[in-house]
């Protein structure tokens, strides 16, 4: 599945589309020890530019796919599915905007990284989720202990200032992410990694953590930090 998602996007970019992975397979592809990250994947998860929506279904038709009509139907301008019948394999499309347990714009984001989302945006759409499982915190520690902390849209770097940006001026996210974090915590333990990714995945919590708290917030969080969770806070789609 990885080597068809791969040729997705380089076939994309051959034809001047711009798309990018991001879910499961996206994060395997920056995992260095692939025993902890292995695992069946259902579906290849992309996301593109909206304003490139035909040219991306012409793509998918020319390399086999089926579009989803009925769904593309309804949900074409923020997403679309297609199939590969004779492999088993379905791809999920998402434009523009990532639209799940929470929604931010990342179509300014799609040219920071050759094959995948910026690994900062790969993470928060982990720790979005307001009900974890078990897959997705593996997911977020493998973010977590492959990769370089800093305060910079580059190649494999959690850009921290980044995702304290965005969480400070959308207090839901906020709560959504700091859950995660805390949960993700709690795992890090049982889970068969050394003592040093440990404890360095213990440290990038604290310090992501500390990162997203003491950022300066916007007059909108402040208000909606005011009504707290005795209003809904979370879509929670079904992942």
């Amino acid at each position: 599945m990885a080597e068809e998602a791969i040729r997705i996007v380089n076939k994309a970019t051959q034809q001047g589309i711009r798309l990018r992975l991001l879910g499961g397979l996206a994060i395997r592809l920056h995992c260095t020890v692939l025993d902890f990250c292995e695992r069946e994947y259902s579906d290849i998860d992309l996301i593109g530019l909206n304003k490139e929506k035909q040219k991306i279904i012409s793509l998918f038709t020319t390399l086999g796919y089926i579009p989803d009509i009925p769904f593309n139907t309804l949900h074409g301008y923020k997403r679309l599915k297609f199939e590969d019948q004779e492999n088993d394999r379905h791809v999920d499309v998402f434009l523009d905007h990532f639209d799940m347990d929470h929604d931010w714009d990342l179509s300014h984001r799609l040219g920071i990284e050759q094959y995948t989302l910026p690994l900062s945006d790969l993470l928060l759409t982990k720790l979005q989720i307001c009900k974890i499982n078990e897959k997705d915190i593996r997911d977020i520690i493998t973010i977590l202990k492959d990769s370089s902390i800093g305060e910079e849209d580059s190649p494999n770097i959690i850009n921290i200032e980044y995702m304290a940006e965005l969480c400070s001026r959308d207090w839901e996210l906020f709560v959504s992410v700091l859950d995660s974090l805390r949960t993700t915590m709690t795992f890090v333990e049982d889970l068969p990694l050394e003592d040093d990714e440990k404890s360095l995945v213990q440290g990038r919590i604290r310090l992501l953590t500390r990162q997203l708290i003491d950022h300066p917030k916007t007059a909108q969080w402040k208000l909606r930090s005011a009504v707290g969770k005795h209003l809904k806070w979370c879509q929670e789609v079904e992942q």
